[in-house]
């Protein structure tokens, strides 16, 4: 028995934000997703708490490169894990120096307290894992499912553990408010597709398996009805936020408040507590969420 064991990262002390997957094989442990920089520390705490030395992880296998996914990354490869990632990532971990740039553009000092710079890994450390191919790590095989749509550079990752086909969906399969099944969706610019985020949803379904893992968070044992919900939400959330940009009549401050409110429309029945709802449907996510269908829209016109 090789347990998968979620480790919650307690992103920005909120309790089901954040999770880096432990699992310990024959030839050492393994983590996918390493998280952001700023929870470094809480990861270390939980690794601990499992017996596990930080310093012992073997493998870090990453669904993609984004901040809040990726960053540690580097710490554990520095200490002699092997990373694991989409090609198109690859390079992103060996030199950050643009991804980082790019993000301080963005968030400006807040950076340094929502994600923290992706720590750079050694380039011998870091190694490109192709649609389809396997990562074979202490009598576990772990395959590659090239999944777009949040991200050109995203993996799921499929495996067999304890009788059952699990998979680890990083961000394809949406994030859910905890205590509930309700999706919330990263619409995250710049490589938001709404067309190949459905086509990866229809891939993940069509694999037929039993239990999905969610970086954000926690595990589904409904697959086929999760990923129904999550296909319409993106559909229909994605046309719902083009309305908006294309009202002129409209600012942001009043944006904002459409989006919410048609967001806790379709959460009515959820029995979500308005402190937390608002907790992880917050202007953070709803405006990175215009930005990436602002950038989808332009895009298609071009």
């Amino acid at each position: 028995m090789k347990p998968i064991h979620t480790l919650d990262l307690l992103y920005h002390d909120l309790a089901g934000a954040a999770a880096s997957h432990l699992i310990v094989t024959d030839d050492g442990p393994v983590l996918v997703e390493a998280g952001p920089m700023v929870t470094l520390p809480t990861l270390r705490e939980q690794l601990l708490i499992h017996d596990v030395d930080p310093t012992s992880i073997v493998a870090v296998i990453l669904t993609h490169i984004h901040l809040d996914h990726a960053g540690a990354a580097g710490w554990f490869a520095d200490r002699g894990a092997d990373v694991f990632v989409h090609p198109f990532g690859a390079r992103h971990l060996v030199e950050p120096v643009k991804l980082n740039a790019s993000a301080r553009r963005i968030y400006g000092d807040e950076l340094d307290t929502l994600f923290g710079e992706l720590h750079a890994c050694p380039a011998d450390r870091v190694h490109e894992v192709a649609d389809g191919e396997t990562v074979s790590i202490g009598g576990i095989d772990f395959t590659a499912i090239e999944t777009p749509g949040h991200a050109r550079h995203h993996h799921a990752w499929m495996l067999d553990l304890d009788g059952l086909r699990q998979c680890f969906t990083g961000d394809v399969a949406g994030m859910r408010i905890p205590g509930s099944s309700f999706p919330t969706l990263p619409l995250a610019p710049p490589e938001f597709d709404r067309d190949a985020w459905v086509a990866s949803i229809d891939r993940l379904d069509a694999l037929d398996v039993d239990r999905l893992h969610l970086t954000h968070f926690g595990h589904v044992d409904d697959p086929s009805r999760h990923l129904a919900r999550v296909r319409d939400r993106v559909i229909r959330e994605s046309d719902f936020v083009a309305r908006l940009l294309a009202d002129e009549h409209l600012d942001l401050a009043s944006r904002r408040t459409a989006y919410r409110h048609w967001l806790e429309e379709d959460a009515a029945g959820e029995n979500i507590p308005e402190a937390r709802f608002r907790a992880f449907v917050n202007n953070g996510l709803l405006d990175m969420n215009f930005g990436g269908v602002a950038r989808w829209r332009g895009a298609r016109r071009a």
